[in-house]
């Protein structure tokens, strides 16, 4: 077994989850492409390495991993919903709503906002990810 897999078997004993040999691919897939994929995306990307899982079988992977925190559901444009590998850390995005380009959003900033959200209405924020939408200033199709 490769180390790429020892980690993915690793991370996936570390959640509580049996490191199943679609669990594994799943993983090491979204960790090889480090973006967002769609489920035929990651059906695709499966294929080209050998793996051949039905799409109940990955919805289901994902849905697991996406439980646990191993992996981060978005809905980044109306109809799609996309994957990422994220392995329990915080990670957030800033959507261009013209241009479609996703941007890291730093987490230091998300949690001074949760920060003042707690302080002013005493209300505790769940912000492992967060995705704000809008229009980037130096959008490439003009947006901004």
């Amino acid at each position: 077994m490769s180390e790429f897999n020892d980690s993915a078997a690793d991370a996936l004993r570390g959640s509580g989850l049996r490191a199943t040999t679609a669990r594994r691919a799943v993983i090491d897939v979204l960790r090889t492409m480090r973006k967002h994929m769609t489920v035929s995306e990651v059906i695709g990307a499966l294929a080209v390495t050998g793996a051949k899982f039905d799409k109940s079988t990955v919805y289901r992977v994902l849905s697991d991993l996406g439980g646990v925190g191993l992996v981060a559901e978005s809905r980044l444009s109306p109809g799609d919903t996309v994957f990422e590998w994220i392995s329990q850390s915080n990670h957030h995005h800033l959507q261009c709503t013209s241009c479609g380009r996703t941007l890291p959003l730093d987490d230091e900033l998300v949690q001074g906002f949760v920060a003042k959200v707690h302080d002013r209405h005493g209300f505790h924020v769940n912000a492992t990810h967060l995705v704000l939408s809008g229009i980037e200033h130096d959008c490439p199709s003009g947006g901004g």
